[in-house]
């Protein structure tokens, strides 16, 4: 039947719809053409209860700078969350509500019903306990946790009378178990009695088989037809065949009678005991909804940071209004594109509102149009991006987009028309708050009108003041935006030797069309070729010609980069290693320390016996002379050098055009020393007449002769000389005032051991009993450096976190040895 005949139906009339509508509907359309949808679908399948999932799948971009911001605060506190205290758990729950709604209208559930509605309550519990196990650092989630209620009574009313499967226990009431005892006794007693019913003679010759039956709630036997008067009794059933008769003997009716009537009796006792725990359900309705309603609140949450987490995503930065910038987009990845997305860098603003991007087909335009307005639609709805640190976006009241070939055969409207019809319908709704996203703006016509066309819509655009990008094939509207104040150009690229795309989006430069360069790879004739190339434009040519030799310096310039990247790897390696070389010195150097401590104490302790030997033998001979004598044979041991053996030092190899060194000059108070053969560093402290040096090395502090020290730096060095690794204590600081209170805040784990290994030193040197370090709570990392210090430091005799009104777990208090 063709189009007007007489019977056909009347074409559809398109209802006219509002200005609002028509708005909603564009916006609705721009989520479906950036494939918003299908991130909701990623983010429902985070979540981990229904109202949560159903939430994820009714999310929208949120149009105010106050919603999207505390949104994404939000986010990033779900993340924090994840990071410090795991997940909330909640997995693999069903939606109670209904059978909640029954209980509280006096209906009855099951067991099992009631045990699952029991056990997500407490599991909803749970979760509101690992949202305060972080403190105040998530102040939004605390306080959507405050709102469950406390329902943990519940699963202990049900475990009361319920196993875990969610049967009545025997023990759930005085009279369940009796009845259930009196049922099945009744049982076995009917069974035993069919039992020798069957083994009778005549019974048995008139069976078709010796097992025990069930129709309905009777026991039979299974007679033949033929034999049916053999066994007396009431008819419940008749095979398929006709050829089997299941009848209840006479003489059973009463003992079945007596076992159906016991087991009704319990099964009543059951049902008053399921009706008595679905009103205990039922009376606590708005409780358990309110714990649901904030469960699926936090479960929400988490579930953006989960998904955060899995494309590596991070928080933007939320862009005010009067920030001269609309978005700034680094190393950013399409969602949907998976781990193997090229990152794309874009920005729009500072001091233009428009973009252009050139280039050839399937180099990546339209990829870096969707990943601009999908990015933008996800800050919006407060999840975080796949892009860099540094990356910011506005918060549009609107994202429109026309992308893609919207032609439609059963209307008769061509590509052009359908793209043009889109882009007529934006322009009666955009704003300067709006983003645009026009994908080959001005295709599908005449090249030189849609040009024009192109242009006239972009420079109304731009003159509005509305973010825009558009990408296009058309050269004049690139010439257009280069020559342009308020526009930008930026393109994506072929690479110049395999003709494979690259998918990078340059910014500030147009692209190449490449056509000829692919129809001759392709294999066209060169003559065809240079007739061509004849026919091109030559500043068209000359343009070409410069893009190509731009290309090729980017080129070379991002082999440079590499090999930049390359070599600062490599350097950090080296770092790295040096790093992990250093550390094991300094653990050698403790070694050392730690053992010239021991042989020090163990020359002491030969040294005091040495001394009570003498006293002995000066008692027992009472010869004070012997013992005078012995005791300066003692006193001279001690002073000479070879008393504490070192290992000789050997010079150092000299340096070819270096100086010579300056001669060394005596050690003083105050000079940072090394002992000899040793390798440990230590401060002078004190010096005494007879060329003895008073030396602290970390807790430890020792006398040795002055030659066996060498200077490392002397004590009127400046402050800027000084390593910022090394740790001394200077005896006049023994006589100043000692702070009990150490701020490390801000400071870098590394740094941890030396600042608490000199905070303790002045501790215990200013008698202190009891000292405080704060840390605060961050990432853990600092806090558990500190502790580690303190774990082996044997100045410190025990540590614990503060109370947690002076500060608590970012503040470790010590109790000094």
């Amino acid at each position: 039947m063709r189009l007007g005949a007489p019977g056909a139906p009347s074409p559809e009339v398109e209802q006219p719809v509002t200005p609002a509508e028509e708005r909603d509907q564009l916006r609705s359309l721009a989520w479906g053409l950036l494939e918003f949808p299908r991130v909701r679908q990623m983010l429902a399948g985070k979540t981990r209860i229904f109202m949560s999932g159903e939430r994820a799948m009714a999310l929208e971009p949120s149009l105010e700078l106050a919603e999207v911001a505390r949104l994404q605060e939000e986010t990033a506190e779900g993340a924090l969350l994840l990071s410090v205290a795991g997940d909330i758990g909640l997995a693999g729950t069903s939606d109670p509500r209904p059978q909640i709604r029954h209980a509280a209208l006096d209906g009855v559930l099951t067991g099992q019903e009631l045990l699952g509605i029991s056990y997500l309550m407490e599991s909803i519990w749970m979760a509101k306990r690992t949202v305060e196990s972080v403190g105040g650092q998530t102040p939004l989630l605390g306080a959507i946790s405050e709102r469950i209620p406390d329902m943990r009574d519940l699963k202990t009313r049900m475990l009361e009378a319920l196993d875990a499967q969610g049967n009545v226990l025997d023990t759930a009431t005085p009279r369940l178990g009796p009845l259930r005892e009196q049922a099945a006794t009744s049982y076995q007693r009917l069974v035993r009695f069919l039992e020798r019913l069957t083994i009778q003679p005549d019974v048995r010759a008139a069976l078709q088989s010796s097992a025990i039956a069930t129709r309905g709630d009777r026991l039979v036997l299974e007679v033949k037809s033929d034999h049916r008067k053999a066994v007396p009794g009431i008819v419940h059933d008749v095979s398929g065949t006709g050829l089997t008769v299941f009848i209840e003997p006479m003489q059973a009716v009463e003992r079945c009678n007596e076992w159906r009537e016991s087991a009704a009796e319990a099964r009543r006792e059951e049902e008053r005991v399921l009706r008595k725990l679905s009103r205990i359900t039922g009376d606590r309705e708005p409780q358990a909804l309110a714990a649901l309603e904030s469960a699926a609140e936090l479960d929400f949450i988490c579930a953006r940071a989960r998904l955060a987490r899995s494309m590596d995503a991070n928080r933007p930065q939320t862009l005010t209004p009067g920030s001269g910038a609309a978005l700034r987009l680094v190393a950013a990845r399409h969602p949907l594109l998976g781990p193997g997305a090229v990152p794309v860098s874009v920005h729009i603003g500072p001091g233009f509102r428009s973009l252009v991007v050139t280039g050839p087909n399937t180099g990546g335009k339209t990829v870096a149009l969707k990943t601009i307005g999908l990015l933008a639609l996800m800050h919006q709805s407060g999840l975080q991006i796949p892009a860099g640190d540094g990356s910011a976006l506005a918060v549009f009241d609107g994202v429109y987009a026309d992308i893609g070939d919207a032609q439609s055969i059963e209307r008769s409207v061509s590509t052009f028309s359908s793209h043009m019809g889109n882009v007529i319908r934006i322009l009666r709704h955009v704003t300067p708050s709006s983003l645009v996203l026009l994908d080959e703006l001005g295709t599908g016509t005449d090249p030189e009108e849609g040009s024009a066309l192109a242009r006239a819509v972009l420079a109304h655009l731009t003159e509005g003041g509305v973010t825009t990008a558009v990408t296009t094939h058309h050269r004049a509207v690139a010439e257009f935006a280069g020559a342009a104040e308020d526009i930008r150009n930026a393109s994506v690229e072929l690479d110049p030797e395999t003709m494979e795309p690259t998918y990078h989006l340059i910014m500030g430069v147009p692209g190449r069309s490449y056509a000829l360069h692919v129809a001759g790879r392709l294999g066209l004739a060169q003559q065809i070729l240079g007739h061509a190339r004849k026919f091109v434009d030559p500043q068209h040519r000359q343009a070409e010609s410069l893009l190509n030799e731009l290309q090729k310096e980017r080129d070379g310039l991002r082999r440079a980069n590499v090999t930049a990247q390359e070599d600062v790897a490599k350097a950090e390696a080296l770092r790295r290693e040096l790093q992990a070389r250093l550390s094991q010195i300094t653990r050698q150097q403790e070694d050392a320390v730690e053992r010239t401590r021991m042989e020090l104490r163990r020359e002491a302790d030969a040294v005091r016996h040495q001394l009570r030997r003498i006293v002995e033998e000066a008692k027992e001979s009472a010869n004070m002379a012997a013992a005078r004598e012995a005791a300066n044979r003692l006193r001279q041991t001690l002073s000479e050098p070879t008393w504490f053996p070192v290992a000789p030092e050997e010079p150092l190899p000299a340096v070819p055009g270096e100086a010579p060194a300056e001669p060394e000059r005596p050690v003083r108070s105050g000079d940072t020393v090394e002992i000899k053969g040793l390798g440990v560093q230590a401060e002078v402290v004190g010096l005494t007449p007879d060329g003895m040096a008073d030396l602290q090395m970390g807790g430890v502090r020792i006398q040795l002769n002055s030659n066996q020290l060498r200077l490392v730096k002397g004590a009127d060095a400046s402050e800027a000389q000084r390593q910022p690794a090394m740790v001394s204590i200077r005896a006049a600081v023994l006589s100043e005032a000692v702070s009990d209170e150490l701020d490390m805040r801000g400071a870098r784990a590394a740094e941890a051991h030396e600042l608490v290994t000199a905070f303790l030193d002045r501790c215990v040197f200013a008698g202190l009993r009891r000292c405080r370090i704060l840390h605060g709570t961050g990432t853990g990392a600092l806090r558990d450096a500190v502790r580690e210090s303190l774990a082996g430091s044997k100045q410190a005799a025990g540590f614990s976190a503060a109370a947690q009104s002076e500060g608590g777990n970012g503040v470790t208090v010590v109790d000094l040895a």
